[in-house]
C-alpha cells in the first residue's frame, strides 16, 4: 500500500477503539520476529512529563553518540512524528512499506482466528519494528494511558522501568483512586529490573516501591531536596546537584561535573523535577556528563509552555488534566507576574473542564474559547459561559486564525498570549506563527 491507504488503514482500525489485553499484540510482536527484543528499550508511564522526560534523556543519548529510536503518543503536528529515530520523523514511505508488513501479518492472524489488534497496538508494532530494523542503540517507548495493559507493556526486560508524574486521569479506565491508577501504571515493572521514578504523592510512592520490593526490582525516587534553584526565569532555569543519591554511588561519573549548573530550556518548576529524573536515568545508563549537560540544555518540546512569537508572547502548552493545569497555573503566576494574559482556550468533552475553569481563571485577563476539531472536541458554547461565571470577558471563536486575532487585539504589544487547554489543537498555532508544517521535525 502507498501512504494515503496505509492512513486508510489506520482509520479503519482506529474504530475498533480501546480494548484491554495484550493477548492480539503479543501474537502480533510474535508474528513478526520479536522486534521488541532486538534493543536496549527503556520504558516510561505516568500521567504529566512521560514526554519531556524523555526529550531530555532523548537528546542526552544523541549527544552521546547514540542512535536513538523514540515512540510517542500522542503526537502535535504530524501522524509521524510518533516514530521518530534521532530526532527524524519516519518517512511517508517507511510508514507504507512496515505497515503493509503487519496488515498482512494481521491478516493471517484473522484467518487463525484472532481478533484485530487495535490501532495503537499496530502502531506500536510498526514502531518497534523500525527501530529493531535500523538497529536502534536505544529505544524510548512511552505508554499510551496505562500500564500493565498497554500495548507497549511487551518487553521481557525493560533496561529501566521510568515512572513521570502520576495523578488522576483517565478514571474511566484506570480506575477512580490514585492508588488504583498508580497499580495500573505499575503494571510495567518486569522482575529485577531498575525502576527510577519523579518524585510522587505519598500514596504513588507507597504503591510503587511495594510493586518494587515483590518484583524484586530496585527503586530510585528522584529527591527534589538533592537539587538547588539558582535561577529561573523564561530563558530557562539553572539547578545544581548538591547531593549524590546513595542508590548511584557505585557509579563511575566526573562529580565536578556532576556539580555544575545545569541548563533546562523547557520552561515551568515541574520542569525540573522531569529534568532530575532524565538525569536519573542517564547516570544510571552511565552516560557521561558532558553529554547530560549537553542534551539537557539543548533540549525542544513542542508544546509545553513553547514560545512561538513575541510581541506580544504567544506560548503554547498542551495542559489537559487537573495536575498539568495547576502546574499551568504556577508558571504563568511565576513568569508573567503583572501582565496580562489572554487565553485562546479549548478542551475535550472528557476532560474535567469544570476543574479546568476554576484553575485557570483567576490567571486570565481574557479569553477566546475554541471548539477542538475532533470528535471529542467540547463545544465552545459550552465552555464559554463557565469562564465568564468567574467575571472573565470571553469571545468565541471559529477558526484558529480567528481566535488568534481576537486575542492579539486584547493583549496589544505588552500582554501575552497563551494557548492551552488541550494537545489536539496546538499544532495550527504553531504552524500560524512558524509557516513550516514541518515545524520541530529535526529537534
Amino acid at each position: 500500500m502507498n501512504y494515503l491507504e496505509a492512513q486508510n488503514y489506520i482509520e479503519e482500525k482506529s474504530r475498533l477503539g480501546i480494548v484491554p489485553g495484550l493477548t492480539q499484540v503479543k501474537e502480533l510482536l510474535r508474528r513478526l520476529g520479536n522486534p521488541q527484543d532486538a534493543c536496549r528499550t527503556l520504558h516510561i508511564a505516568g500521567t504529566n512529563g512521560k514526554g519531556s522526560i524523555f526529550a531530555f534523556v532523548q537528546e542526552s543519548l544523541l549527544a552521546a553518540g547514540y542512535h536513538v529510536g523514540r515512540y510517542i503518543s500522542p503526537t502535535i503536528l504530524t501522524y509521524l512524528e510518533r516514530y521518530q529515530l534521532d530526532r527524524r520523523y519516519m518517512t511517508e514511505d517507511e510508514f507504507a512499506v512496515l505497515l503493509t508488513e503487519v496488515a498482512a501479518v494481521i491478516e493471517t492472524m484473522e484467518t487463525d482466528g484472532f481478533a484485530s489488534p487495535t490501532v495503537f497496538e499496530i502502531e506500536t508494532a510498526v514502531a518497534l519494528l523500525y527501530f529493531a530494523r535500523n538497529h536502534a542503540d536505544y529505544v524510548l517507548l512511552e505508554c499510551g494511558m496505562g500500564g500493565s495493559q498497554d500495548a507497549t507493556n511487551v518487553l521481557a526486560k525493560p533496561e529501566i522501568c521510568v515512572f513521570a508524574q502520576i495523578s488522576m486521569d483517565h478514571m474511566q479506565f484506570l480506575g477512580d483512586t490514585l492508588t488504583k491508577i498508580a497499580t495500573e501504571k505499575a503494571g510495567i515493572i518486569k522482575p529485577y529490573t531498575t525502576v527510577i521514578s519523579a518524585p510522587q504523592v505519598p500514596e504513588v510512592s507507597k504503591v510503587l516501591r511495594e510493586i518494587c520490593e515483590v518484583q524484586h526490582a530496585s527503586y530510585i525516587e528522584v529527591n527534589p531536596s538533592d537539587w538547588e534553584v539558582v535561577q529561573m526565569n523564561l530563558d530557562g532555569t539553572e539547578v545544581v546537584d548538591c547531593g549524590t543519591n546513595p542508590d548511584e554511588s557505585n557509579m563511575d561519573a566526573d562529580m565536578d561535573q556532576r556539580q555544575q549548573p545545569y541548563h533546562i530550556p523547557l520552561l515551568g518548576e515541574h520542569q525540573i523535577a522531569n529534568a532530575q529524573t532524565a538525569i536519573t536515568v542517564l547516570r544510571t545508563l552511565y552516560i557521561e556528563e558532558t553529554a547530560i549537560h549537553k542534551g539537557i540544555a539543548q533540549t525542544v518540546w513542542l508544546g509545553r509552555m513553547t514560545k512561538v512569537a513575541e510581541h506580544p508572547y504567544i506560548y503554547v502548552d498542551g495542559a489537559h488534566n487537573v495536575a498539568a493545569w495547576e502546574y499551568l497555573r504556577t508558571s504563568v503566576e511565576k513568569y508573567f507576574t503583572n501582565r496580562r494574559v489572554i487565553y485562546i482556550i479549548g478542551v475535550l468533552k472528557d476532560k474535567e473542564y469544570e476543574k479546568m475553569v476554576e484553575i485557570l481563571a483567576p490567571t486570565m485577563a481574557a479569553a477566546v474559547v475554541i471548539t477542538p476539531d475532533t470528535p471529542r472536541g467540547l463545544p465552545k458554547e459550552i465552555l464559554a459561559p463557565l469562564i465568564q461565571a468567574q467575571g472573565v470577558p470571553v469571545q468565541l471563536a471559529d477558526t484558529s486564525a480567528e481566535a488568534l486575532q481576537k486575542a492579539r487585539e486584547q493583549a496589544g504589544e505588552t500582554g501575552v498570549i497563551l494557548v492551552s487547554g488541550s494537545l489536539s489543537f496546538l499544532a495550527e498555532y504553531l504552524q500560524l506563527e512558524s509557516g513550516d508544517e514541518n515545524n520541530g521535525a529535526s529537534r
